[in-house]
């Protein structure tokens, strides 16, 4: 799924589809909210350095997040307690809206 997802933002973001162009949803916009939708490519660029770091973070997230399992799901199919999965899903949290949160505030 997450393969999927990063293939169909970078054909969005490809220039011979108006990729340098913002896009605008005008049944959805609401001027007075900031833009808080995810960064397909920023999230797969933060999750590959998550599983440079430690592979079994990267499966949490790959089960969890696009493979849509929950904490006890994730448990049995990694081999590992709950708890284990409850904390290190924590930690992947915290970590990834540091590395989103740093990707946006970079300079292009």
């Amino acid at each position: 799924m997450r393969d999927i997802l990063v293939d169909q933002a970078r054909r969005k973001a490809s220039l011979k589809r108006g990729g340098d162009r913002d896009r605008l949803n005008l049944t959805a916009v609401d001027p007075a909210t900031p833009d808080t939708s995810v960064d397909i490519l920023a999230l797969d660029d933060a999750l590959r350095r998550l599983e440079a770091q430690d592979a079994r973070k990267g499966r949490i997230v790959n089960l969890r997040y696009f493979g849509g399992l929950t904490v006890e799901e994730t448990a049995a199919a990694l081999e590992v307690s709950v708890s284990t999965i409850e904390h290190e899903w924590r930690f992947i949290k915290r970590w990834l809206f540091a590395e989103l949160s740093d990707e946006r505030t970079r300079p292009s």
